[in-house]
């Protein structure tokens, strides 16, 4: 029989959240086993999973009932950025779930379930959001469950492929025989092997290049401090490899 004690209150809970959390933190990760390093990995991803569907929950509830006024706060944002310390990258990316949880509420369910990762489920949520409005449940649908039965996100990345034309399919350009003879990639070496890159995109091309570096480009962390053209650059060297 399990010796875990649930707990009875939101208060109790966050007491043994951050008594648990307080634990790991002092403990001597050198004295571990390589078992148990790894189970507490792969434990604080779920927990770091479950987190952000906690936090996304809570926060949705404070934003609609202006909570953040009672401060004397103007957005969320703010409220968060002030009263808790974080760096306004860090409450965009939380503020950013709130929206993800109502638009993709199958993503949202996985990720409190620890069905997935937070990055794998805001890349999910990234990639369908290209879809036509319509098609957007569906293609989460099938998307985590083959992330649940462990599809790598290469694998993720073609099946979303494989969707993205389908929805296409769906509903045609009316200039899809059109040939844009314009259409070209420039790629010149320079100083030391760096590169400038120019080009003229079909508008087909434009739209799958902009779903893969919207999708490798996210912030990685409160500290990331890399600009979006930056982002933009190591997503295209990701994508590359």
């Amino acid at each position: 029989m399990s010796s875990v004690v649930s707990p009875a209150s939101t208060g109790q809970a966050l007491e043994m959240l951050t008594s648990a959390m307080g634990y790991l933190a002092a403990a001597d990760a050198t004295a571990m086993t390589a078992e148990e390093q790894a189970r507490c990995l792969r434990v604080l991803e779920g927990v770091n999973s479950v987190g952000t569907a906690a936090r996304t929950s809570v926060l949705g509830a404070f934003t609609s009932a202006q909570g953040y006024g009672a401060d004397a706060e103007y957005s969320p944002r703010a409220w968060l950025i002030h009263k808790t310390g974080v760096t306004k990258g860090a409450a965009v990316a939380y503020t950013a779930w709130v929206r993800r949880a109502e638009d993709h509420p199958r993503v949202f369910a996985a990720l409190a379930a620890e069905d997935l990762s937070e990055s794998v489920a805001r890349i999910l949520c990234q990639w369908t959001n290209r879809l036509p409005e319509d098609c957007r449940d569906l293609a989460d649908e099938k998307l985590v469950a083959a992330a649940a039965a462990g599809m790598s996100l290469r694998d993720l990345a073609e099946l979303f492929g494989e969707i993205y034309e389908q929805s296409r399919s769906g509903s045609p350009d009316e200039d899809s025989g059109e040939v844009f003879d314009d259409r070209a990639v420039r790629l010149v070496t320079t100083f030391q092997g760096a590169g400038v890159m120019s080009g003229d995109l079909t508008p087909e091309c434009a739209e799958a290049v902009a779903a893969v570096l919207d999708a490798l480009s996210a912030p990685a962390g409160a500290e990331d401090d890399r600009t979006q053209p930056q982002r933009y650059h190591d997503a295209l060297a990701e994508a590359m490899r």
